[in-house]
């Protein structure tokens, strides 16, 4: 578990409260619809994909939001690095560079799925507990908190 300095916890407690606030409607009008919440920052954390292709831990693909839009990782069979940011509540993906090594098998199939997953378009959101990944050809990848 990790745990958030006391600014953060605060802001998230602020944040999380004035999400549950109501505007008042107009007299005889339709009541304006809630704003969606904004996705928690993903700076400074760290995910383990789902794969049930994998059976070693080891061979899991990771993901590790570093502060300053960076992120870095373990596509299953080669190590990666680029860039990400948010905007507007939203997280895009900059460019990524991944090593050359040469898999076959389950691992080189999940590299393949996490690559296209990080794509410039694709779309990220907090399901419960897990991070989901959405490519554009609706290509979905998972992980679990590290």
């Amino acid at each position: 578990m990790m745990l958030l300095p006391r600014p953060l916890l605060w802001i998230g407690v602020l944040l999380g409260m004035g999400a549950c606030a109501v505007a008042p409607s107009a007299p005889g009008g339709p009541a304006p619809a809630a704003a969606p919440a904004p996705m928690a920052s993903l700076a400074g954390t760290r995910w383990v994909g789902v794969a049930e292709a994998i059976t070693e831990s080891r061979g899991l693909p990771r993901l590790e939001f570093v502060a300053g839009g960076r992120i870095t990782g373990y596509t299953g069979c080669n190590m990666f690095s680029g860039t990400w940011s948010e905007q507007a509540g939203e997280v895009r993906f900059g460019a990524i560079a991944a090593t050359k090594r040469m898999c076959l098998g389950p691992g080189a199939d999940v590299e393949k799925r996490v690559l296209a997953a990080l794509g410039s378009d694709s779309r990220v959101m907090r399901d419960a507990t897990k991070l989901v990944i959405i490519s554009p050809g609706g290509g979905r990848f998972e992980f679990v908190p590290a």
